[in-house]
């Protein structure tokens, strides 16, 4: 993502600071967006792969 980690730092506590809950979606929801980026950078390398494959 494109997003300065500054300015993501600052939302995520003054949401974590609201209520109790939201902190706990938060927390899950950064958790899955890490999976889903560590997913994607796989299937970008597998991609990769077969295209060299197919050129060669």
């Amino acid at each position: 993502m494109n997003v300065d980690p500054e300015l993501q730092k600052q939302a995520r506590k003054s949401l974590r600071g609201t209520d109790p809950s939201i902190a706990k979606y938060m927390q899950m929801l950064e958790h899955e967006v890490c999976h889903l980026e560590k997913l994607n950078a796989q299937l970008n390398q597998e991609v990769q792969a077969l295209q060299q494959r197919h050129q060669a």
